[in-house]
């Protein structure tokens, strides 16, 4: 009996062990889930983990008190106490096929599903000027038209033409004209598979194939499948065929319908809309009226007349109304004064001219932190940037050094991007993980990156026609080349001030031996979707390097990464790699090491 006792026990207590196991890799799994904010944990999971715990903790107690009991005895003491031990044989008996039914119950293929997109949310904050439901009156008629599909609204750039198409998108489902709506942003240089994954991500379909031709037959036959659908196509510079894509309309569904924004009206007729709309500046009482409901009561009467002339030289635009007006809120009359003497330096020269005055009024209205985190957007995506890409470089940057912590860096970023949100310089993202800005405030964040702080920069998805002169390379602050096509690399880039250098998504470049060799301040380097097997050998020179983005890279051998003392953040997220190197237990600094998807 007292043999068999032991071997329960024993066999309990190694099956516990693996359940144990299992709860854990489990509990990772939905850990990841609940960082993606498009992804929710499964409800039979919810429920296994709940009756799991309870299962480890009946057992966890059989177990206590087999060890605790064994050591009792009978006989005064002279031998174990077997009915003792009999009782609880019994009970762990009964415990073992629990505890392994309950790990079985946990072999799940998946923990989580994709939650279909909620509908486009109203604006919150919209104001229905006359001008604007003069054209929201129009585009809702054309919608209502049997015999219109492709409709087309243009307007000049932050005249507001994206937050009137969600706007849109709010009424003609609260309306029940469509069931759905879709909406995705073209931007400059389009990218017809970015474009096709928006519409998809909306609809809840997933692509297994690369080829965009097929990716838009499957997409075309997904479409077809909802009755009323609007899809809504923001933000086009050129004209793109919608086939291409895989949006059908017209006799191929009856049920759809195409609105699209520009800049540039002669687009929309390229692309054959049968309705167009302009969509002008606000009138001059209209902008007033929003400048005035902004900046609150102007207690001063002296304030009136300058508030009234600064909000003319905003010309009507509410990109640049709403972080003007904020940026005066409860300033003073020699604050206002100085602010019109800035503004009026551009009369008469131009609404590009106009535009970058009003945004540099907002933007010397910011602390150093919230300056410093705006060029550093400058310089990235304009259409959407990770919150956690931002953590790292911010890290990297030392822009927020007064923090000791992760966490506290991390919160500090997310307050400095709250009070840039509250300054009307940063939208929210596509979602919770991202941020983004209006192409308008994103090229003047660039022009302010380049022309003050010796940035060089390439437009998003463009060819490196040429690179800059020794000379600019050598006060060269930061190099960024974000998506663009880069036919050769030099040899070397001789930049002794360069603190950060990204380059993305061009798996097909060469890097050359000896490229970073001649950059020894460099604290920042992201070569996301590169290629990078061998790691070039002038990359262990980087004695001051804090952050190291590596993801979606090919890998290999990156045991040099283990000469790269100071680092502090080292990023390897969906990259292919065998193993973590030795080496990088050397890296006795490191806060930050963030293996998401790390694939083999």
């Amino acid at each position: 009996m007292y043999s068999t006792t032991v071997t329960t026990y024993t066999t309990l207590k190694k099956k516990l062990k693996k359940l144990t196991d299992k709860i854990q890799r489990v509990e990772h799994a939905v850990e990841e889930v609940k960082r993606n904010p498009v992804e929710e944990v499964e409800a039979d999971v919810q429920r296994w983990l709940t009756k799991v715990n309870n299962v480890i903790e009946d057992a966890g107690k059989i177990l206590l008190r087999h060890e605790d009991k064994a050591k009792k005895r009978c006989f005064m003491g002279l031998c174990p106490n077997l009915i003792r031990r009999h009782q609880i044989s019994r009970k762990a008996s009964k415990a073992l096929p629990i505890v392994v039914g309950a790990r079985e119950e946990g072999n799940f293929e998946k923990v989580s599903y994709r939650i279909t997109p909620q509908g486009i949310g109203a604006v919150k904050g919209f104001e229905f000027f006359e001008s604007r439901t003069l054209a929201a009156d129009e585009i809702m008629n054309a919608l209502k038209d049997a015999d219109v599909n492709l409709i087309g609204v243009y307007g000049m750039g932050g005249v507001g033409k994206t937050t009137l198409m969600k706007q849109i998108a709010a009424q003609v489902r609260e309306y029940g004209i469509f069931k759905l709506v879709v909406m995705a942003t073209v931007t400059h240089n389009p990218d017809l598979k970015t474009v096709q994954q928006q519409i998809a991500d909306w609809l809840d379909y997933k692509f297994d194939v690369e080829s965009v031709e097929i990716r838009a037959a499957r997409l075309s036959e997904r479409i077809k499948r909802e009755e009323k659908i609007l899809i809504i196509l923001d933000d086009i510079w050129a004209a793109i065929k919608l086939e291409e894509v895989g949006i059908p309309y017209g006799p191929d569904h009856k049920g759809g319908k195409i609105l699209m924004t520009s800049r540039n009206q002669s687009v929309l007729l390229e692309m054959g809309v049968q309705r167009d709309v302009l969509l002008e500046v606000l009138q001059h009482q209209e902008a007033w009226n929003l400048f005035e409901k902004i900046v609150g009561d102007l207690k001063d009467s002296n304030l009136r007349p300058i508030a009234i002339e600064v909000a003319k030289r905003c010309a009507g635009l509410p990109i640049l109304i709403v972080p003007v007006a904020t940026g005066l809120k409860n300033k003073q009359l020699f604050e206002w004064n100085d602010a019109l003497e800035g503004l009026k330096k551009f009369d008469g020269k131009g609404d590009k001219a106009r535009v970058h005055s009003a945004l540099e009024l907002s933007y010397n209205f910011l602390r150093d932190e919230e300056r410093s985190l705006f060029r550093l957007l400058g310089q990235l995506k304009p259409r959407g940037e990770l919150i956690s890409d931002l953590l790292k470089y911010s890290m990297g940057l030392g822009l927020f050094n007064q923090r000791t912590t992760l966490k506290a860096t991390r919160d500090r970023l997310l307050k400095v991007i709250s009070d840039l949100k509250m300054s009307c310089l940063l939208l929210e993202g596509h979602s919770h993980a991202r941020v983004r800005m209006h192409d308008v405030v994103h090229s003047f964040a660039a022009s302010i990156a380049s022309e003050h702080h010796h940035v060089f920069t390439a437009a998003y998805q463009t060819e490196l026609e040429e690179w800059p002169n020794k000379d600019s390379f050598e006060q060269c602050t930061s190099i960024s080349l974000p998506h663009c096509n880069i036919p050769k690399l030099p040899e070397v880039l001789e930049c002794p001030k360069l603190k950060s250098f990204f380059m993305f998504n061009n798996s097909s470049l060469k890097i050359p031996e000896n490229l970073f060799s001649r950059m020894e301040e460099l604290k920042v380097l992201d070569l996301t979707g590169m290629h990078l097997s061998p790691l070039p050998l002038s990359l262990q020179y980087l004695e001051n390097l804090q952050t190291l983005c590596l993801d979606h890279c090919v890998l290999e051998d990156i045991s040099a990464i283990g000469e790269l003392k100071q680092l502090q953040v080292l990023s390897f997220i969906q990259s292919t790699i065998v193993r973590l190197p030795s080496e990088v237990s050397k890296l006795t600094r490191l806060r930050l090491l963030d293996l998401s998807r790390w694939r083999t």
